[in-house]
């Protein structure tokens, strides 16, 4: 059975894969937020636990482009849309900025969009790039 053309199993692998990534964000957020509040004393010190998850799911993303063509679409799909879906999120992105925005923090605000455009792209970059390449060259021997 297939749904859009994948496989039933690829769907559910999809599934996992952005499960664990969620897991994973939620787990760095919460980890860096405390981190983060225990040294400055704030109750809502910078979003780094999203910032993070958006740049290690933009490389990951960058690699998994890099490797579909050996790999193949399915595992595109899980990767890209598993797991770096869960892994990173715009709309904790947005909201927490408008936050910053709203406390008064304007140069934060605008450093966190900054941040995340310039390091998700430079991460996908360099994914897809140097990593992705590398290892689709040594999957596809």
């Amino acid at each position: 059975m297939s749904i859009g053309g994948y496989a039933v199993w690829t769907w559910l692998g999809a599934v996992a894969a952005g499960s664990a990534g969620a897991v994973l964000r939620w787990a760095s957020v919460v980890w860096l937020h405390g981190i983060l509040s225990r040294r400055s004393g704030a109750t809502d010190p910078f979003p780094l636990g999203v910032l993070v998850a958006n740049t290690v799911a933009s490389f990951l993303a960058g690699v998994a482009v890099a490797v579909a063509p050996v790999v193949g679409p399915q595992w595109h799909l899980v990767l890209v849309g598993g797991l770096c879906g869960g892994l990173s999120t715009l709309s904790t992105l947005a909201v927490d900025t408008v936050a910053m925005w709203q406390r008064g923090e304007r140069w934060g605000a605008v450093g966190n969009l900054g941040a995340t455009l310039a390091l998700g792209l430079g991460a996908a970059m360099i994914g897809a790039g140097v990593v992705g390449s590398a290892v689709a060259a040594a999957l596809s021997r």
